[in-house]
């Protein structure tokens, strides 16, 4: 996946995009408001796995980057190279009270094949655009 030390390490940072641009390690990050939900993540190949997700709500990092009504977002991981390192996800997908920047699964930290140090999880979601190792989101407010 091309991921270096250095990219998931002290020097991250979550870069969260609106009206305002704020930076966060991933220690801030954790610090903010926490939800968990049991919500699967149902892969392209036919595999489905629920577990119980903790982290940001999409909604709270939005209010952060001053997007009070957001219409969408593009979430943007570090990895270099590949189809999914994007995702466009609608104004519906960032205002689920269940969409969220996970950091833990099953109350442990996300293990790094699994997206550490941040993925998101999108109800009803396919896997694929559950976009892991992500480091920048960029909000846009509703019309």
């Amino acid at each position: 996946i091309g991921l270096t030390d250095a990219d998931v390490g002290p020097a991250y940072r979550l870069v969260l995009v609106g009206s305002r641009q704020v930076s966060l390690t991933r220690a801030q990050v954790a610090a903010l408001p926490q939800q968990s939900a049991v919500l699967p993540i149902a892969c392209v190949e036919g595999w489905s796995v629920a577990a119980t997700w903790s982290g940001v709500r999409l909604t709270d990092l939005a209010r952060l980057a001053g997007v009070n009504h957001p219409g969408g977002a593009l979430v943007e991981s570090i990895e270099r190279k590949g189809s999914f390192r994007t995702a466009d996800l609608s104004a519906a997908q960032v205002n689920d009270p269940r969409s969220m920047l996970a950091l833990r699964v099953n109350d442990a930290d996300l293990p790094r094949d699994h997206g550490y140090p941040a993925r998101t999880v999108i109800p009803a979601a396919p896997g694929v655009h559950n976009t892991k190792w992500v480091n920048k989101i960029t909000f846009t407010e509703q019309a």
